[in-house]
């Protein structure tokens, strides 16, 4: 990636936080965030050993879609990667859907829109102001595991986004990355951030399930309306932890078979 798209990119995420009016350090509520940015985003725990996340456009509408069955820290970078392919990539050349399963390949559409979540999530000019204002320019061969901790829980990400942020922006050398990988191996990021009061729900899956509002409405209009059975209504309701019985229906006789797959195929 040469300098003048790096540059294009720091704009855009910059743009990116100035319509989300931040003004702390970090994304207190990134998916909140994305739905502000104009994209709606679903959260579902399809599995840890599943892919990330994706970015989609189905006829006027941006998606994003995140696993909440990884740890939150890194579905939070997730978000923040789908929609800098939103910002960047998505409706270029005819693209549509980009699918991540890895964010470490080295494609230069994954390596750009992982510059734009992190330049989103830490900005170089805000991790500078942390550690003048917060770590009072505390000297940097002496820092432990617990000043990284002190960033992570500032910008709300990982301990290892942390290093490679600082790292990248030529603030920590490889010698102290080691030193400080090491802390965390003996006390685990989860031990640093309590010590802290940051917060360990950054160290957990959440396993959310956040899913439109439309599609539940959808459901329940297409059963009242007898186009499906009470069986393919409770599928889809099962999606969200719901059954029949906690959403307001008018009782069918009619329990044709049809299949889940028939009813979502339906939403297209």
């Amino acid at each position: 990636m040469n300098k003048n798209r790096q540059i294009t990119i720091e704009i855009n995420a910059e743009n990116a936080r100035h319509e989300c009016n931040i003004t702390d350090y970090g994304f207190k509520d990134i998916f909140e965030a994305s739905e502000k940015l104009g994209y709606r985003t679903i959260r579902y725990p399809i599995g840890a050993e599943a892919f990330l996340g994706f970015a989609l456009i189905r006829d006027s509408e941006r998606i994003v879609f995140s696993n909440s069955s990884l740890i939150l820290s890194r579905e939070i970078f997730s978000v923040a990667h789908e929609i800098g392919h939103h910002r960047l990539h998505l409706n270029e050349q005819g693209i549509t859907l980009i699918k991540d399963d890895d964010f470490t390949e080295r494609d230069e559409l994954e390596v750009e829109a992982n510059y734009f979540a992190a330049c989103l999530l830490m900005p170089m000019e805000k991790i500078e102001k942390f550690i003048r204002l917060e770590l009072k320019d505390k000297d940097i061969a002496s820092w432990d595991g617990l000043d990284i901790a002190r960033i992570q829980t500032a910008f709300n990400v990982s301990y290892d986004m942390t290093l490679i942020r600082l790292k990248a922006l030529s603030i920590l050398n490889d010698a102290i990355i080691e030193k400080l990988k090491n802390d965390k191996i003996e006390k685990t990021a989860s031990k640093l951030l309590s010590v802290i009061g940051g917060s360990t729900k950054l160290c957990k899956a959440s396993e959310v399930k956040k899913v439109p509002t439309e599609y539940l409405e959808w459901v329940i209009t297409n059963y009242n309306e007898k186009l499906i059975p009470k069986k393919t209504l409770a599928a889809a309701l099962n999606y969200v932890d719901l059954c029949p019985s906690d959403v307001n229906i008018t009782d069918s006789l009619d329990e044709e078979e049809d299949s889940i797959d028939d009813l979502l195929r339906g939403m297209d």
